[in-house]
């Protein structure tokens, strides 16, 4: 039976069991093998879907713990630049002109935060929707505020 020394090596043990279980190395190996932006923001929103469904509780008790508990707040900020780089990194990796006019990466990765997070899920979720649904309607939404606008389909 593992034995953690400090709340700290619980917490990055939990932490480590979190992004395993949502599929962190399925979707950042998804991500380097699709060339599609529409897939990649797919890809990114089930992880993020699959992430707040099996542990949405954990993130959201990890953040107010931060509140008082500074050690517990770098995991929280840690969790969230990852995930702001690998937002990144994938945003950059587009070819010019996918990206709506005027809108800068930093920007996109902004947009991405506050459409998909812990708490437009769990308001979501509360209000009656389906994992899957939310999962949907995150992919439509962020084609249509950072991509460039297809012609009719």
């Amino acid at each position: 039976m593992p034995r953690f020394r400090s709340k700290t090596g619980l917490v990055q043990a939990l932490v480590d069991v979190v992004d395993l279980s949502a599929g962190l190395p399925q979707m950042v190996g998804e991500l380097a093998s699709i060339t599609d932006p529409r897939q990649h923001l797919a890809t990114m929103a089930g992880y993020d879907r699959r992430l707040f469904e099996r542990a949405g509780d954990v993130i959201a008790l990890l953040r107010e713990a931060g509140r008082t508990e500074p050690e517990l707040a770098t995991f929280y900020e840690q969790g969230r630049r990852r995930a702001d780089d690998t937002r990144t990194q994938a945003f950059s990796s587009w070819p010019e002109g996918i990206l709506r006019p005027g809108l800068e990466v930093a920007t996109a990765v902004d947009i991405y935060a506050a459409l998909c997070n812990i708490d437009v899920y769990t308001t979501l979720t509360e209000r009656g929707w389906a994992p899957g649904d939310i999962e949907r309607w995150w992919v439509e939404a962020l084609r249509r505020e950072l991509l460039t606008p297809e012609g009719p389909q």
